[in-house]
């Protein structure tokens, strides 16, 4: 069977990876076809389709909730680094914490379609 990764499936076609069935949902959701589960896909994780060939998308939109969950994603950043803060740890080790939390945080962005955007969704900096 050939491969294809994630992004270039259509929304509704089924698909193999990691010896399970899904079905694609959206642009970063599929769903087990046996147990209805929801999972996160990477882009570019490579698949089997099941139903076709896959074929290269179109400029996808974007789905409106994808604003709501930058939003939600930024807020859970700013707090994890407001934790990371208020504990008593070296400067270097908050550094290295705060270096590792920006790597993660270009990942999910990147996951998104958001690579080269920095700005915060809260501009004050305070989600609460």
């Amino acid at each position: 069977m050939m491969e294809a990764k994630f992004h270039q499936l259509r929304p509704g076609q089924r698909f193999q990876w990691q010896d399970e069935t899904y079905e694609k949902i959206n642009p970063l959701l599929a769903r087990h076809l046996g147990s209805g589960a929801q999972r996160l896909i990477p882009r570019s994780t490579a698949v089997v389709p099941l139903d076709g060939a896959a074929t290269p998308p179109a400029a996808e939109p974007r789905p409106a909730g994808l604003q709501a969950v930058r939003h939600a994603f930024e807020d859970y950043h700013r707090s994890s680094l407001r934790w990371l803060e208020q504990q008593d740890g070296s400067e270097e080790t908050l550094n290295q914490a705060r270096e590792a939390l920006l790597r993660a945080r270009q990942r999910v962005l990147s996951a998104l379609g958001e690579e080269g955007e920095t700005a915060s969704a809260f501009p004050d900096g305070n989600a609460d």
